[in-house]
């Protein structure tokens, strides 16, 4: 197993999550060095929070297929955020999409122009 399955293993723990909730909420220290963290740290920290969210996923029942076992397979975990980055993309795209004809229709729109002949005297 390489490391950073290791760090993946203890991120999703229930142990690892319990403390990393409470020092997002309460200001629980994590680690003794608050700056300078090293590779593995934040590692960890960067797991933490994905399945922190996950977690609040299956907690919110937006997903019918994400539950605990799911949550264990890093394989399905990684297709799920791939699945969701996506997701996110096609949604800002469509966004986008929607800003732009929104600002199309309230563009002025060139009305008929009327020459006329002024007599300067």
């Amino acid at each position: 197993m390489n490391l950073e399955n290791s760090i993946r293993k203890y991120a999703r723990s229930f142990y690892w999550q319990s403390i990393y909730k409470a020092s997002k909420e309460n200001g629980v220290k994590l680690f003794d060095n608050d700056t300078n963290l090293s590779g593995l740290q934040v590692i960890l920290l960067y797991w933490s929070e994905i399945y922190n969210f996950l977690y609040d996923l299956i907690a919110k029942k937006e997903y019918p297929f994400l539950n605990d076992e799911y949550i264990k397979n890093d394989f399905r975990v990684d297709a799920f955020l791939y699945y969701r980055k996506r997701q996110n993309e096609l949604e800002l795209a469509k966004h986008k999409e929607e800003q732009l004809l929104q600002k199309s229709k309230f563009k002025k729109k060139p009305g008929k122009q009327t020459y006329f002949n002024v007599d300067f005297v």
